[in-house]
This record gives C-alpha cells, sequence and structure tokens, in this order.
C-alpha cells in the first residue's frame, strides 16, 4: 500500500486550489485501486483553528466538490503560529520532518517552500515563491541561500496550473527541467455537455470572483466604474457581479465601495454569498462574461497579481458566455483573440469590444460555440490523463 502525504493547511477555504487538490487526491485513489492512504495535512493558521470542532472533514471536501474519496484524511499537528524568522524555520523543519515516513509528498500549499523527504516529491505549484535569498538580509542570506538550493534539487517534479504560472517558475528559479502544465479540473465531459443553450441567454454581462482587497483582486470597483461610465453602449444590457467576502474589514470596507458605486446605476446587481443553483443560473443566461485581474498593474513587476489560470473564465466559456478579459496572466491561454472571445489593455477596449458584441449578435454566438468547443481542454478527464502521465513517468 503506498502512503502520501499532501501539504495544504489552506483547506478550509475550500477554494479552487482544494478543488484541484481534492481530484488530484481521486486521481490518486483510482491510480492504486485504492490500494493507498492519502494523509492531507493541516495546522493553525491565521483566524483557523484545525482542532475546532467545526473544523472541515473530508465529506465537507467531497460534499463541496462532487467527489467520493474513500481512502483520504486529514492529519492535523499542532504547531504556533510564527512570530518571528527563527519560529518560521522552526515550523518549516518539523513540517519537513513529517514527509520522510511517506512513499509520495506532495506539496499543495500556495506559494510555500517547504521540501519534501519522502522517496517521490511533487510540487504543485499555483504561483512560484520567491526565493530565500531575495527576502532574507545579513546573516539570514547564507541560510537562505541552502534552503533555496534544497527547494530546487529535492523536488522529482514540478507541476505548473497553467503555462503563466511555470513561465515565472522558471523565471524566479531557473527551472526549465522536471516541471509539467496541468491545467485544474473545471468540470467533467458530461457536465459541459448541453450547458449552452442559447434559447436562455439573455441581455448580461457576468463577473464572478471574492470581493477582496490584495494579491490578486478581481477589480471589481473598476469594472463597476466601466459599466458605469458607458451607460450609452450598456443601456440594455445588466451587469451582474457575483461573489463571497471575508470578515475581513478591508475586504467588507471594499464590497461597500462596490456596491455603493453599483447603486448609483440602475441596471447593475450585486450577489454577494449567492447559491451554487444562483450562480449557474447566472452563467447559463449571461451572454457575456468580464473579468480584470490585474488591472492598472505591471505584469512584469508584479506577476503575482495577475489572474494566474482563471477558472471562472473558462467556466463561463463552457456556458457559452463569451469572455471579454484583460489581456494579462492565465487569460492570454484560455481565451483566444477574436476566435473564443476578445482581450482588452484598456478601459476603452473593454468597452468597444463588449459593444462589438452587443451589435453583432452573430459574431457572439459563433464565438459562444467556439468557446464551449475550447473549454473542452480543462476537463475532470484531461486533468486525470496528465496525472497518470506524470505518474508514469515518475514510476511511482
Amino acid at each position: 500500500m503506498k502512503n502520501i502525504l499532501i501539504l495544504n493547511p489552506y483547506l478550509s477555504t475550500l477554494g479552487g486550489g482544494e478543488k484541484a487538490m481534492g481530484y488530484f487526491c481521486r486521481s490518486l485513489e483510482e491510480y492504486y485501486r485504492n490500494d493507498v492512504k492519502i494523509e492531507i495535512l493541516v495546522f493553525n493558521t491565521y483566524g483557523v483553528n484545525v482542532f475546532a470542532d467545526d473544523y472541515i472533514e473530508v465529506k465537507d471536501l467531497n460534499r463541496r466538490f462532487a467527489i467520493q474519496l474513500k481512502k483520504t484524511y486529514i492529519k492535523k499537528i499542532d504547531l504556533p503560529i510564527p512570530q518571528n524568522w527563527k519560529e518560521t524555520v522552526k515550523n518549516k523543519h518539523q513540517i519537513e520532518k513529517i514527509s520522510k515516513g511517506y512513499d509520495i509528498f506532495v506539496n499543495f500549499m500556495f506559494l510555500s517552500k517547504h521540501i519534501g523527504h519522502a522517496k517521490t516529491n511533487i510540487y504543485h505549484c499555483f504561483f512560484p515563491p520567491q526565493k530565500y535569498i531575495k527576502e532574507q538580509k545579513g546573516r539570514g542570506k547564507a541560510l537562505g541561500l541552502i534552503y533555496d538550493l534544497m527547494f530546487l534539487i529535492k523536488y522529482d517534479k514540478y507541476i505548473s496550473n497553467s503555462q503563466y504560472t511555470n513561465h515565472w517558475l522558471a523565471e524566479f528559479w531557473k527551472l526549465h527541467r522536471r516541471t509539467a502544465v496541468i491545467y485544474p479540473p473545471v468540470f467533467s465531459d458530461k457536465e459541459r455537455k448541453g450547458r449552452y443553450e442559447e434559447s436562455e441567454k439573455k441581455n448580461i454581462i457576468l463577473s464572478v470572483g471574492r470581493f477582496f482587497v490584495g494579491t490578486h483582486s478581481k477589480k471589481q470597483l473598476d469594472m463597476v466604474r466601466f459599466f458605469s461610465e458607458n451607460t450609452d453602449k450598456f443601456k440594455d444590457y445588466e451587469y451582474h457581479l457575483v461573489g463571497s467576502v471575508s470578515e475581513r474589514k478591508v475586504d467588507l470596507a471594499y464590497l461597500e465601495q462596490v456596491q455603493e458605486a453599483a447603486g448609483q446605476v440602475e441596471n447593475i446587481h450585486i450577489h454577494v454569498n449567492c447559491a451554487y443553483e444562483e450562480l449557474m443560473k447566472l452563467y447559463r443566461e449571461a451572454k457575456i462574461f468580464w473579468h480584470a485581474t490585474g488591472y492598472g498593474i505591471d505584469e512584469n513587476k508584479e506577476p503575482e497579481k495577475m489572474e494566474h489560470f482563471g477558472i471562472t473564465t473558462v467556466e463561463a466559456m463552457s456556458y457559452g458566455a463569451v469572455p471579454v478579459v484583460i489581456n494579462k496572466g492565465g487569460q492570454k491561454e484560455t481565451v483566444k483573440e477574436g476566435v473564443n472571445g476578445f482581450r482588452w489593455d484598456t478601459q476603452e477596449e473593454c468597452a468597444d469590444k463588449t459593444y462589438k458584441l452587443i451589435k453583432d449578435d452573430r459574431l457572439r454566438k459563433q464565438m459562444a460555440e467556439e468557446a464551449v468547443k475550447n473549454a473542452g481542454k480543462y476537463s475532470i478527464e484531461e486533468f486525470d490523463r496528465r496525472n497518470r502521465e506524470v505518474f508514469h513517468e515518475l514510476g511511482i
């Protein structure tokens, strides 16, 4: 029996990374025909107590992502929240030490620089972290140099979630070998079939993403302004923004700003923490999909603030909502300019290309069909197939 350890302390967020991790666990269970034990390693992070009675269980993962994990468990360790570099290093060593007793170690932790000591070690990269040597000063640089070298030599495979992420992994770490790109599992082939029905479409522009400040913010406030400043072009359309929000004061304040700006225009609607069924209905009804992560930011100076892949864009495409998205980050891979959607660099381009779809219904329908077809590359089945290729390559 194979013993596998997966590092992901952010399990409770149940976001896109956790969906990919859940389906990765399912791939492993199927690959080893259930002759496997998979443990997801979690520990306390800011605001999350893994020992709380209401901390999530594997059944919550199954329910959220419609999977049936039978050989996967949660392994909790009691680590103090580090207050300084010394404590961070101590925690790092403790986590890495645990991996020694496993056949396979898989690092699914966002921006992690932990290394694995299992027989085979795999790093899943959602966006690469900076080298220690870039972050440390004085005597810490020497130790950082050693840690950086260990990070480079200890992993047998680095798997990126997009070509964009893989590019920056090579830029930051000079990694050109032992890498692979496996796109996240967005939907099954069966789910995708029949999603696009032109008869269900309404005059709706849709955006989907969390309302939050920092990192790769979804830029909802900017998009609301785009819409409100072009009401002459969009007068026959509604703009719907869907997303969850945390309890952080800065995020709640940002949502208030978006709601206040949206309130100035009659046909803008905000859906906060809406039900899954409501979101799917909006996907089915939307004709156009907007995404602006990275707007106003230099992609070469702050690449981490772009959309590294763009699951919601692919989800929208599967429903025949034509994407009109920013020409940055992972969006450049999923949206082929003038074929299955449009990409833009300025507010004016966003408005003009959206208006082109509004005025030319034949073009919109043509692009909608291409979007649905292209979305097939991001299926669960393709994710499983690519994982099996990597497993065979590693001989595990």
